[in-house]
């Protein structure tokens, strides 16, 4: 029991009223680095596919189980690393994910067949899965609330960014090393990250002081943060959400005290985001080239704009839900992105409309995914954060692979870019509106907001 001198010390409260220092910086850089090593290494093996199926003689359409492997893994992965960070830790999850990924990685440079490639791909998809979960949860749970979305946004650039070191690593390492040079170095960016993890990136307070209230190492952390604090020994370190009896299952959790209807409202958006994303991703280059007869440099001049425009959308995005708030700037990302989509189908693909559209398009679509990490990380309390991330994720990746097979079934026959782009509308406006009632779901009743947030975090 408690001492009658015990000190409560509301952790949400300081952490949201400090300014950005050193910690901070310091831990957005390495969230940074390692979202980018992972994002590397899932996108790698697309990347070194021409030279793979040379290198075997094989057609690269004989290759297709081992992206269909890597998103299984992803897939399974999602739902044990998330629960699993919830009850052991962010640090210590993040760790175990570098060195494994690492090492399956690495591993695939000495594979001989697309079997052996299939299987390492899946076991180390399992591990891909933990990072962005991981990372989402642990600056969300450092940054004050007033700059929260925009720093997710700036850790989830380094995702995107992986595919830039994948073009570097076509340049400049397959050329002298093969193909097994690019999964060496995807092998390799891991584990050096790993003692950079180890001692420089603090495991989140917050996690901390849901396990243990008096854990003196929260006070260590806090006094870096603000080094004119003095504790006395004698703090019991709280937060705005209010502990729960009994042993923590993350995964019910999140239908539980409240949370079941913004639990479901996260998933479809996720599902309906990543549904469309994947859809317009895998099949613009076929609908451009053969069904609107584009040239190949319009095409790619086209391409280039939106993934421009995209990596601009990912890095502001969570500043503009900060200034704006969360659900009102993402309902209005993914309502524009349905009306500029369907725009798409009344104008010449050819036309500079059509590219300013498409131009556009990439912001607000990459404003809204990268904006769903953000969204995802306010709506859970820290007891659950990471899982409430992965298993939105995981939703995700299931509509990511709903969507090309939509696409496939919309450029069967004799399509049109009308038909095909107001149908690729729908589920936008339905992202829209399920997020837009997020907000909605939100102030009911008073149980239902102290779970789903903190009183700080309900506000955005």
């Amino acid at each position: 029991m408690p001492g009658p001198s015990e000190q409560h010390f509301n952790v949400d409260h300081f952490l949201d009223s400090r300014r950005l220092g050193p910690v901070h910086y310091i831990t957005t850089a390495i969230l940074l680095l390692v979202m980018l090593v992972d994002g590397y290494d899932i996108f790698v093996a697309g990347a070194v596919l021409p030279a793979l199926s040379e290198a075997w003689h094989v057609h690269p359409s004989s290759l297709t189980g081992v992206f269909v492997a890597q998103q299984a893994g992803l897939l399974a992965g999602v739902t044990v690393t998330g629960p699993l960070a919830d009850r052991i830790g962010r640090r210590r999850m993040l760790l175990a994910c570098l060195t494994c990924f690492g090492l399956m990685t690495f591993a695939v440079s000495f594979v001989e067949t697309p079997a052996q490639l299939m299987t390492l791909r899946f076991i180390s998809a399992l591990f891909f899965s933990g990072a962005l979960p991981n990372c989402v949860a642990m600056i969300s749970e450092i940054a004050p609330k007033r700059v929260r979305a925009g720093l997710i946004s700036i850790v989830f650039c380094g995702y995107t960014g992986g595919s830039y070191l994948c073009a570097a690593a076509l340049r400049y390492i397959i050329g002298p090393f093969g193909w097994q040079g690019a999964f060496q170095l995807g092998g390799i960016l891991p584990l050096l990250l790993i003692p950079i993890v180890y001692f420089f990136l603090p495991e989140s307070v917050r996690f901390r002081a849901t396990r243990n209230p008096h854990d003196p190492s929260i006070a260590r952390l806090l006094m870096r943060i603000d080094p004119s604090l003095r504790f006395t020994g004698r703090e019991r370190f709280v937060l705005d959400e209010a502990p729960r009896k009994g042993p923590t299952r993350p995964v019910t959790a999140l239908f539980e005290h409240g949370l079941m209807r913004m639990t479901l409202l996260v998933w479809l958006s996720y599902f309906l985001a990543f549904m469309v994303n994947q859809l317009m991703g895998n099949w613009d280059t076929t609908i451009f080239h053969h069904v609107a007869n584009l040239p190949y440099q319009h095409i790619a001049l086209m391409i280039t704009c939106r993934t421009t425009a995209g990596i601009i959308g990912t890095a502001t995005a969570g500043f503009v839900m900060d200034r704006f708030g969360a659900s009102r700037s993402l309902s209005f990302f993914y309502f524009t992105s349905a009306l500029l989509i369907g725009g798409l189908a009344f104008v010449d693909l050819g036309s500079t409309t059509a590219l300013i559209i498409f131009t556009l398009l990439g912001y607000t679509m990459n404003s809204g995914l990268g904006g769903l990490n953000a969204q995802a990380a306010i709506t859970y309390p820290p007891r659950m954060r990471v899982t409430g991330v992965a298993w939105g994720s995981g939703i995700g990746r299931l509509g990511g692979m709903v969507g090309p097979v939509v696409g496939g079934a919309l450029l069967s026959g004799t399509p049109s870019t009308t038909s095909i782009y107001l149908f690729s509308a729908m589920p936008e406006l339905l992202a829209a509106i399920a997020i837009f009632a997020m907000a909605w779901a939100r102030s009911a009743p008073p149980d239902d907001k102290k779970a789903s947030a903190s009183p700080a975090e309900a506000r955005a």
